[in-house]
């Protein structure tokens, strides 16, 4: 009989982060405004979402402190729970598996997510994240853009 899979924890929403370095930032910020894409926010220096006109897709343009300035794309799937994501990667065993892969304990990051960073094999860094902040969570809570789960 077949094993089956292990369950994940809950995913709540999933966007690719597009990273900038601060001598593009902002242009690249107008040429997607200039495309026609709707922004939904702005923190006014360091990030910023924009809708991409189909259904509740999004994605965001960002200055991502402390990354490396060759990697230009993030994964971030927004979560109920980093820690109970934190502990399903560990006990995949990915580090051990595979080569280049880092898996990171939870952290608040300064813009007040509780985030489980993981590096894949080929070096793309994906967030397991959730709003950890009272003025984020009303935030997110609050979006009209952000469909609700069950």
């Amino acid at each position: 009989m077949p094993q089956s899979e292990p369950a994940i924890p809950q995913i709540r929403d999933f966007r690719p982060f597009l990273v900038c370095n601060s001598d593009n930032y902002d242009e690249t910020k107008a040429f997607y405004m200039d495309l026609g894409f709707r922004k939904l926010w702005d923190d006014g220096g360091s990030a910023c979402e924009f809708a991409t006109g189909f259904a509740s897709q999004r994605f965001l343009v960002t200055l991502h402190h402390g990354l490396e300035p060759t990697r230009n794309a993030m994964l971030q799937f927004w979560v109920d729970d980093a820690e109970a994501w934190y502990d399903h990667l560990q006990s995949l065993q990915l580090e051990g598996r595979y080569p280049g892969v880092k898996i990171d304990a939870p952290s608040v990051a300064p813009w007040g997510w509780l985030i489980t960073y993981v590096t894949d094999p080929s070096g793309i860094l994906l967030h397991f994240a959730q709003p950890h902040s009272e003025e984020n969570k009303a935030f997110f809570n609050n979006a009209e853009w952000i469909q609700k789960g069950d």
